[in-house]
């Protein structure tokens, strides 16, 4: 994880920021579970209940996992950028120390309507799982599976 930081032992107003790179990087995972949540979803939408139900509750239950990751990651979801203030010289002990100060900076944050659409695909999911455990129930009522069978 890349930090910049102007920590320094001597300063009792140090800060730690993180750099564009780390919030770059944050925005490549999000889409990354966006891209898994939708193979999911639609894996579990069009498997055919009854040849495939396990399958079909599998893909569910991933799709549900990956839209409350989604969702939880959509409160803190940001793309920050760092821009250089100046620099700082301050004389210690007859030791100049000049450090560069940096602002980070906000470019781009979620909002609401986001964050209530991703919690709106979580409860769709759920119910998508309610929806495949009641294809299973009567896959295995047509089936005749009884408990103890292979």
């Amino acid at each position: 994880m890349p930090v910049l930081s102007n920590v320094s032992l001597l300063m009792p107003n140090s800060t730690i920021v993180f750099s564009s790179q780390n919030a770059y990087t944050s925005i490549e995972l999000y889409y990354t579970i966006i891209i898994l949540l939708s193979v999911f979803l639609l894996s579990s939408m069009f498997l055919d209940g009854r040849t495939k139900p396990f399958e079909k509750l599998f893909a569910a239950i991933m799709a549900f996992l990956f839209a409350v990751s989604n969702a939880i990651a959509s409160f803190s979801l940001a793309l920050i950028t760092i821009i250089s203030a100046g620099s700082l010289q301050s004389v210690i002990n007859n030791t100049t120390l000049q450090q560069q100060s940096l602002i980070p900076t906000i470019i781009m944050q979620n909002s609401y309507a986001w964050q209530i659409i991703s919690w709106v695909l979580v409860v769709l999911c759920f119910v998508n799982i309610i929806n495949c455990i009641l294809v299973l129930i009567d896959y295995s009522r047509i089936k005749g599976v009884t408990k103890g069978a292979i």
